[in-house]
């Protein structure tokens, strides 16, 4: 997803020295998801949110060492974003439609095909 502009301050204001660095704006993110694309990954905007929160407790209060000092203030940042993305890309509120599969069915799924990628084939093709 987009880099947040946002959280690169913070982590370069708090003493860090991320260049600048640049990603996929959220909407056009959310024109794929309209298009069929399934997957996104949130880790980089997530791993910023958690190095921004701890930077700033480590400048804001330089004799914290206890873990729950700056990893509370890290995981609060972090749910921060996946709430953002997840109203951003449309599923929020869908936890309850999720019915959970053992592993050995999905292996079963990814063996006979079921789960082979469909990329580019379109209707007419595959008949």
């Amino acid at each position: 997803s987009s880099v947040p502009q946002d959280l690169q301050d913070l982590i370069n204001k708090y003493g860090g020295e991320m260049p600048q660095t640049w990603g996929v704006p959220v909407e056009e993110i959310q024109r794929g998801i309209k298009h069929g694309v399934r997957k996104i990954n949130i880790d980089t905007d997530n791993r910023m949110a958690i190095t921004a929160a701890i930077r700033k407790v480590f400048v804001e209060k330089p004799g914290e060492f206890d873990p729950r000092g700056y990893l509370k203030p890290a995981k609060e940042a972090m749910r921060k974003v996946c709430i953002q993305r997840f109203e951003e890309f449309g599923t929020a509120g869908h936890a309850d439609k999720i019915t959970p599969i053992p592993l050995s069915a999905m292996a079963k799924r990814y063996a006979g095909g079921e789960l082979a990628p469909k990329v580019g084939i379109t209707r007419a093709a595959a008949e």
